[in-house]
């Protein structure tokens, strides 16, 4: 069963906010038929490891931004009322709750504010996403609410939920869930999914935490939430759980004969370079590509050029560490909760790429840097069949070098400015140059092929057999 989950990952969710928001942040513009046959080489790598982090966070980024606007620190609420206004039922198995806040029908159309009056000390809000996080790596996330006339209440599903209270603090209630964390790793693993309900409103707080954050501390951060009149809206209207979207996939098979195979050294053509595009007219030489087991020659930097520490991944001797990967079986959060099903231990190597592009338009552009490895399985190619890859509705994997991006670069490099892993301001005839590295599996070095203009293209480049 996929679980949904959001974000799947806390770093790339501050990625996305970060991208959004930036005040330079220019749009790429690709053709049609580019921007096709990209979505359709994403749609395979559909089951990535980003979709094994199990968390269910199920918010808005329009609720969470909302709270950022919204906020004012100001003492304790201003109500004197304790009355009940919530409560967990059974949602179907011994793993699932639903958390039931009744709608009050003796309420002013008065629209209100929300108001945080305490944190814990060192918690900062990030104002574009919401996110309140501490230099210890704990992280809140908190989203505003009005209940939709409609409906008699709000409800909401807890799954993989392995307690839950229903808490008096101050004058409000508060639903307080902690959900299993079998087979999440990482910095940001939320293990807390709270409600809170103020006395004579329709409006409602949902907050997740981070493990780190104590029950006592959720208690306080609700005591003191409270709300004041407003002229303008802020809460986000709730229409009920948000519904997960259809991710299909494709039956489509990528056979060896579909493809045109190049060499190292040979240049490659975009499929599209006849196009009226002018983005298109690109061409790559894979100019070498080895082997290694360690980091040597290459630069400390990660798959976007910013500054990284891989020391944690290397063996007192400078060789790169094994990767440890923990196998599970996926629960379905109302019955039954993963479970760890076995541990592996696999030898790893660097796999390094040095690339040229030239820009054959007529006008200065951005090249992006995003090539891809394909695997030989009979007559078929697959993308990303590596390391914990692949997994399904029954089993995933989690792995101790995970953050090295399995079946993606972890590392890219050039001399020429770049903006994450796009080379910029390439002038017409021009040539640069580029530096990416993968981690692979030790015995998964044969029948290797790389689609070195990256997105699904059909002239791909063999490798030969690296062991």
């Amino acid at each position: 069963m996929k679980h949904d989950s959001f974000p799947y990952n806390e770093t790339e969710w501050n990625k996305i906010v970060d991208d959004a928001f930036a005040p330079d942040a220019q749009p790429h513009v690709f053709s049609e038929r580019y921007t096709s046959r990209k979505q359709e080489f994403r749609r395979q790598m559909e089951e990535s490891h980003m979709k094994q982090h199990k968390f269910r966070m199920k918010k808005s980024l329009t609720a969470a931004v909302a709270v950022a606007a919204a906020i004012v620190v100001i003492p304790t609420a201003v109500y004197a009322s304790t009355q009940i206004r919530g409560y967990f039922q059974n949602g179907g198995g011994e793993y699932q709750q639903e958390m039931v806040i009744p709608k009050s029908d003796s309420v002013s159309d008065q629209i209100m504010a929300l108001q945080v009056g305490w944190m814990p000390d060192g918690m900062a809000i990030d104002p574009s996403s919401g996110k309140y996080s501490d230099p210890n790596g704990r992280g809140i996330t908190m989203s505003f609410y009005k209940m939709d006339n409609k409906d008699d209440a709000l409800t909401h599903t807890v799954s993989y939920s392995v307690s839950q209270e229903t808490l008096t603090c101050g004058n409000n209630t508060v639903l307080y869930a902690v959900t299993d964390t079998t087979g999440q790793f990482g910095e940001d693993i939320f293990d807390k999914d709270v409600w809170v309900a103020f006395p004579d409103s329709n409006y409602a707080v949902q907050f997740y935490a981070t493990t780190g954050v104590t029950k006592e501390e959720i208690e306080k951060i609700a005591e003191n939430l409270s709300l004041t009149p407003s002229d303008k809206e802020t809460a986000e209207l709730w229409s009920g759980e948000p519904q997960e979207e259809a991710t299909g996939g494709t039956d489509e098979v990528y056979k060896v004969d579909d493809y045109t195979i190049q060499q190292i050294g040979d240049t490659i053509r975009s499929d599209f370079y006849d196009d009226d595009d002018k983005y298109s007219r690109v061409t790559v030489k894979l100019d070498s590509v080895s082997v290694q087991d360690n980091f040597d020659g290459l630069p400390a930097v990660d798959d976007i050029g910013n500054p990284v520490d891989y020391s944690q991944y290397l063996n007192a001797d400078g060789t790169i560490k094994d990767d440890v990967r923990t196998w599970y079986s996926r629960g379905d959060g109302v019955n039954t909760l993963d479970e760890k099903v076995k541990e592996e231990t696999v030898p790893q190597r660097v796999l390094v790429m040095h690339l040229s592009y030239t820009n054959e338009s007529s006008i200065t552009q951005e090249i992006c840097v995003c090539p891809n490895l394909l695997q030989k399985n009979g007559d078929r190619l697959d993308y990303g069949e590596v390391a914990c890859e692949p997994t399904d509705e029954t089993m995933y994997c989690n792995g101790t070098l995970d953050d090295l991006k399995y079946g993606e670069f972890f590392l890219f490099t050039t001399d020429r400015d770049h903006s994450k892993n796009n080379i910029t301001n390439v002038a017409p005839g021009e040539t640069v140059e580029a530096t990416v590295a993968f981690l692979m599996d030790a015995d998964e070095l044969q029948d290797l092929y790389a689609d070195i203009l990256g997105y699904g293209q059909k002239t791909i480049v063999s490798l030969g057999d690296l062991q």
